[in-house]
């Protein structure tokens, strides 16, 4: 059996492997976080005042969304890094472990915050089963639990209700309202498949972006075709069927893919920006690189703050928790390499691996 890292179509591009932190990506990450800070924060004139920045509509569906997709490239290229997949394997197993941990704490302080954190670690067991498989499998099974994931949602969700399921700790978040697992695990297969390709190359940067946004493009077309309200602020309503709905996290077919496709584009573009800019954008380089820190946070303050701050929105509070979370940032990485929470989950998750490959190779010298 030849190793899978062996095979441009299954591992993930050589420069990559021999890479240290890619800045891009912790752009992107920055974009993901400050987006969710501002769909539950700020004031896009919904609520609050109703004199809000319309154009944060853009923060409903699309960061959340870029976020997964993010950590499907993280376990790629931590799968491209790692001496045996079984060592990638159990590091993926603690980390969803933690985040699973860590939401189920965020949830019980009762914000009116949906919390990603545990589905998120549901969706990375559930993507585990494909992570080495071919990349040609990779984006066609995304496509296909994207589409097909929330075309089945509804059966599902039915199901659990009637049996009760629904009730389930930790396994309802497979078919919860928000972030359900069941579709959203396509976003982490796509990004295991953008794991694939040489995102230092232009040729990578130019597919993301281009076919990122063609994709976004058309479906949003398709979408307004059938009468489906836009996701931006209009007057108009629309009566398409639910597979076509546009509504930020309606968790139809056509949203999943639209925001998957917008994804791309921002991922792509964010690896652009980040070598053009050199050193400007470090900062918010910083806090991508600590966004897990960030996200539970951002929660906690939301908690201390008090619900109002959620119900009745301010652009300022949002400005200054933005700039303070980051300015933070950028002073811890001056100290630190990783932020709090990312350190506790690497040590965490590399010592148990490390553990469990020790044990399997004592095994096999003993039998």
């Amino acid at each position: 059996m030849t190793d899978a890292h062996a095979s441009p179509s299954v591992g993930p591009a050589e420069a990559l492997v021999k890479a240290g932190r890619i800045g891009g990506l912790d752009l992107a990450r920055a974009v993901a976080f400050i987006g969710m800070a501002a769909a539950h924060i700020g004031d896009d004139g919904a609520r609050g005042t109703g004199d809000g920045w319309t154009w944060l509509w853009v923060s409903h569906g699309l960061p959340s969304a870029l976020f997964a997709v993010l950590a499907g490239v993280s376990m790629g290229i931590m799968d491209a890094r790692a001496p045996s997949v079984l060592h990638t394997r159990v590091r993926v197993v603690v980390r969803a472990g933690i985040l699973i941990a860590a939401g189920a704490i965020l949830t019980a302080l009762e914000t009116p915050v949906y919390v990603i954190l545990a589905n998120l670690g549901l969706m990375m067991l559930l993507a585990l089963v494909a992570l080495r498989s071919r990349t040609v499998w990779l984006w066609a099974g995304a496509a296909a639990t994207l589409v097909g994931g929330a075309l089945l949602l509804p059966v599902v969700q039915d199901w659990a209700t009637a049996s009760g399921a629904d009730s389930w700790p930790v396994l309802d978040r497979i078919w919860w309202h928000h972030y359900p697992a069941l579709a959203w695990a396509g976003y982490l297969l796509l990004g295991l498949a953008i794991s694939r390709l040489d995102l230092r190359a232009g040729a990578s940067r130019v597919m993301l972006v281009a076919g990122g946004a063609s994709v976004a493009g058309a479906g949003t077309m398709l979408g307004l075709a059938y009468g489906a309200t836009p996701p931006w602020p209009t007057a108009m309503f629309g009566w398409a069927p639910a597979w076509a709905s546009l509504t930020p996290h309606s968790n139809s077919a056509l949203e999943m893919v639209v925001t998957a496709g917008a994804a791309c584009a921002v991922l792509g573009a964010a690896l652009w920006l980040s070598d053009l800019s050199g050193r400007w954008l470090q900062p918010l380089r910083d806090l991508g690189a600590m966004a897990f820190t960030a996200y539970v946070a951002h929660v906690l303050v939301i908690a201390i703050a008090g619900n109002d701050i959620v119900h009745e929105p301010s652009n300022v509070a949002l400005v200054s928790l933005v700039v303070s979370f980051t300015v933070l940032a950028w002073g811890y990485r001056r100290w630190r390499p990783q932020g709090p929470l990312e350190e506790l989950m690497s040590r965490a998750s590399t010592s148990a691996a490390d553990a469990v490959v020790a044990r399997g190779g004592t095994r096999a010298r003993s039998a």
